[in-house]
């Protein structure tokens, strides 16, 4: 007899697993959960292929606008040589000239 429990012992026992089936859910609200989950996890996974898909078009017009803007910098270059040096050389010949017309003379 000492080794089973007493009246008072099973009661609160039972009482016990009353209380933790009361907290365990049920299999309809589990399988709920489960297929509100599992939408969740589809509607991210579509959100982050949108989101990758995204990324990379926005990098591979970054490339594209990089390398426009890597032609326009040679372009300015060209245009400020054109446009700055060639007309201050332009000038200073045409100085040289004229100076040296009025310390030779006309040559006619």
């Amino acid at each position: 007899m000492r080794d089973e429990p007493s009246n008072g012992e099973l009661a609160r026992r039972l009482v016990d697993l009353q209380d933790a089936t009361l907290k365990l859910m049920s299999q309809e609200l589990f399988v709920a959960e489960q297929r509100a989950n599992e939408r969740r996890f589809t509607l991210l996974e579509r959100d982050l292929k949108g989101l990758g898909e995204r990324v990379d078009n926005e990098l591979s017009q970054l490339g594209v606008h990089i390398e426009s803007r890597k032609r326009d910098r040679g372009a300015n270059w060209r245009q400020g040589v054109y446009s700055g040096v060639l007309p201050a050389v332009l000038l200073l010949i045409s100085i040289l000239v004229q100076i040296w017309l009025a310390l030779n003379g006309p040559p006619w």
